[in-house]
Protein backbone atom coordinates (compact mmCIF):
# COMPACT_ATOMS: atom_id res chain seq x y z
CA UNK A 1 0.00 0.00 0.00
CA UNK A 2 1.38 3.17 -0.83
CA UNK A 3 1.64 6.14 1.90
CA UNK A 4 -1.25 7.77 2.62
CA UNK A 5 -1.51 11.06 4.41
CA UNK A 6 -3.25 11.23 7.81
CA UNK A 7 -6.36 12.70 6.06
CA UNK A 8 -6.59 9.94 3.70
CA UNK A 9 -6.05 7.51 6.58
CA UNK A 10 -8.91 8.88 8.49
CA UNK A 11 -11.13 9.69 5.62
CA UNK A 12 -10.63 5.64 5.04
CA UNK A 13 -10.99 4.69 8.64
CA UNK A 14 -14.55 6.75 8.32
CA UNK A 15 -15.76 4.65 5.68
CA UNK A 16 -14.96 1.18 7.13
CA UNK A 17 -15.94 2.78 11.00
CA UNK A 18 -19.50 3.10 9.11
CA UNK A 19 -19.41 -0.04 6.94
CA UNK A 20 -18.52 -2.43 10.26
CA UNK A 21 -20.30 -0.57 13.23
CA UNK A 22 -23.47 0.06 10.84
CA UNK A 23 -24.19 3.30 11.93
CA UNK A 24 -23.69 2.35 15.72
CA UNK A 25 -20.96 5.08 15.85
CA UNK A 26 -21.62 9.04 14.73
CA UNK A 27 -18.75 8.83 12.31
CA UNK A 28 -19.69 12.81 12.22
CA UNK A 29 -17.38 13.03 15.61
CA UNK A 30 -14.49 11.65 14.04
CA UNK A 31 -12.04 13.66 14.21
CA UNK A 32 -7.90 13.32 14.76
CA UNK A 33 -8.47 13.99 18.58
CA UNK A 34 -11.56 12.20 18.97
CA UNK A 35 -11.39 9.68 22.02
CA UNK A 36 -12.46 6.03 21.11
CA UNK A 37 -14.31 5.20 24.14
CA UNK A 38 -15.23 8.69 25.38
CA UNK A 39 -16.52 10.10 22.09
CA UNK A 40 -17.15 7.22 19.79
CA UNK A 41 -18.79 5.20 22.88
CA UNK A 42 -16.68 2.01 21.98
CA UNK A 43 -16.17 -0.71 24.27
CA UNK A 44 -13.81 -3.35 24.06
CA UNK A 45 -15.82 -5.68 21.57
CA UNK A 46 -15.78 -2.61 19.44
CA UNK A 47 -12.37 -1.81 20.11
CA UNK A 48 -11.51 -5.74 18.87
CA UNK A 49 -13.69 -5.21 15.89
CA UNK A 50 -11.93 -2.07 14.96
CA UNK A 51 -8.78 -3.24 15.72
CA UNK A 52 -9.80 -6.40 13.39
CA UNK A 53 -11.24 -4.07 10.73
CA UNK A 54 -7.98 -2.00 10.69
CA UNK A 55 -6.19 -5.15 10.17
CA UNK A 56 -7.59 -5.93 7.33
CA UNK A 57 -7.83 -2.90 5.48
CA UNK A 58 -4.72 -1.44 5.99
CA UNK A 59 -2.48 -4.62 6.78
CA UNK A 60 -1.08 -3.70 10.62
CA UNK A 61 -0.86 -6.10 13.39
CA UNK A 62 -1.99 -4.88 16.63
CA UNK A 63 -0.21 -5.86 19.73
CA UNK A 64 -1.82 -6.53 23.16
CA UNK A 65 0.15 -2.98 24.02
CA UNK A 66 -0.89 -1.66 21.19
CA UNK A 67 -4.40 -1.84 23.07
CA UNK A 68 -3.38 0.06 26.16
CA UNK A 69 -2.21 3.54 24.13
CA UNK A 70 -4.80 3.85 21.23
CA UNK A 71 -6.70 6.04 23.30
CA UNK A 72 -7.87 8.41 20.06
CA UNK A 73 -8.18 8.51 16.44
CA UNK A 74 -5.31 9.94 16.03
CA UNK A 75 -3.51 7.16 17.90
CA UNK A 76 -5.25 4.76 15.53
CA UNK A 77 -3.90 7.02 12.70
CA UNK A 78 -0.09 6.83 14.06
CA UNK A 79 -0.31 3.02 14.17
CA UNK A 80 -1.36 3.36 10.55
CA UNK A 81 0.94 5.10 9.53
CA UNK A 82 4.19 4.05 10.75
CA UNK A 83 2.96 0.35 10.09
CA UNK A 84 2.45 0.73 5.94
Amino acid sequence: MSKLTNEQIIEKLTELFNNVFEGDIDVSNITPDAKLVEDLGMNSIALLYMAMAVEEEFGVRFTNDDFGVLRTVDDVVSKISESI
